[in-house]
């Protein structure tokens, strides 16, 4: 039996728009439906950063913060499958840490936390894990392998820490136009240990992603073209250590590190070529949105328990073919909870009638007043 988290409540406190705002919400299809500007985007954020622990529609987790106030808050109630209830909260404040808790327990480890509750998000800005730069690409594998791999989530927090002190002491090198050889050498030894298994686990990790993701792009493409997903990390072919001797005089010269899994890239073709480069807007949209529809069932697959899928104004954004394809995926398709934004009400709720989804509807007015609709 598939196993699923549900979301019963979320409460948001000086979360954008809202200083105080409470949503109930239902086991299947969420829809929230409003003008731009009135806050549904900030209830997709209230949920990934509870569920996952860290915004993903907005630049960063203070950036969420309403303006004029110094701190916000969010709970949610969620029960899965099984009948087990949990109380989550996330406290923000300008100029403290992240605070994290389950239960009333306060999470001192964010790599045991990350994974007990699964997500995929999908966003118009997601195009840039196409046409933006390597470092969103990485941030996708990232952001997959961590709900699946504590170890991966322990050593790429530590990983990054030590580049981020290493990358300083070689900017003071510079500045000071001295070197001093020796003081790297605790910083490089831990690269060393962690970063191998980081680099693997992104390559099983993509061995395995691609059919996942090959299958799911056949099935939304108008047309059939081959696409492709590659790893490419210079720890395949060669060892950490041997690489940070290679580059120690590049890192001399530029005051940063230069080589390790923090410069790894994700290639992505169509048709043997760069979509990045010959795809059209519309096979690039049909591309980002299959590796998040395919990470959905890679999840699935390799834990049996169903995601909690965001989607932030997609129907804005894609034209009226893909948007009946995926629809068609969701009242077919998919089960567990799914949360919708939308602008069009009548679009989205024409698609709940005609496919009798298990739906239940909020409209928020610009006041921010909420309006749940019977569907």
């Amino acid at each position: 039996m598939q196993e699923s988290y549900l979301i019963h409540t979320l409460d948001l406190t000086n979360f954008k728009r809202y200083r105080s705002g409470r949503f109930q919400f239902g086991p299947g299809l969420n829809i929230i439906t409003g003008k731009n500007g009135v806050g549904k985007t900030s209830i997709l954020d209230g949920i990934r950063l509870l569920v996952f622990g860290k915004v993903y529609f907005s630049p960063s987790d203070k950036s969420c913060i309403s303006h004029g106030e110094n701190f916000l808050r969010a709970s949610a109630q969620i029960n899965n499958t099984s009948e087990e209830s949990y109380k989550l909260v996330a406290k923000i404040q300008v100029s403290k840490s992240k605070v994290l808790e389950m239960d009333d327990k306060k999470i001192t480890r964010l790599s045991d936390y990350v994974g007990t509750f699964l997500s995929v998000c999908i966003s118009p800005d997601d195009i840039l894990l196409v046409n933006g730069q390597s470092a969103d690409r990485r941030e996708f594998l990232d952001q997959a392998i961590v709900q699946l791999d504590k170890k991966y989530t322990q050593n790429l927090i530590e990983y990054n820490k030590i580049v981020k002190h290493r990358n300083a002491l070689l900017k003071r090198f510079l500045k000071e136009d001295r070197f001093d050889d020796s003081m790297l050498l605790a910083y490089d030894q831990k690269m060393i240990e962690l970063a191998p298994y980081i680099s693997e686990s992104r390559n099983e990790f993509m061995k395995e992603f691609g059919a996942y993701f090959q299958r799911v792009y056949q099935d939304i493409s108008p047309e059939k073209e081959e696409v492709l997903l590659r790893y490419d990390s210079k720890l395949l072919v060669q060892s950490m250590a041997d690489l940070i001797a290679d580059y120690r005089m590049k890192d001399r010269m530029s005051g940063r590190s230069n080589v390790g899994i923090h410069k790894d890239e994700l290639s992505m073709e169509l048709n043997g070529r760069s979509i990045k480069t010959y795809g059209s807007q519309g096979q690039i949209k049909s591309f980002v949105f299959a590796l998040k529809i395919a990470l959905f069932e890679y999840f699935l697959a390799k834990t049996n328990k169903l995601p909690i899928l965001l989607l932030d104004d997609m129907f804005d954004k894609l034209d009226q073919s893909r948007v009946e394809k995926i629809l068609k995926q969701l009242n077919e398709n998919w089960g567990g909870q799914v949360f919708i934004t939308d602008t069009d009400k009548d679009r989205i709720i024409k698609f709940v009638v005609d496919g009798g989804k298990n739906c239940k509807h909020l409209h928020i007015s610009e006041d921010q007043s909420i309006e749940y609709i019977d569907v």
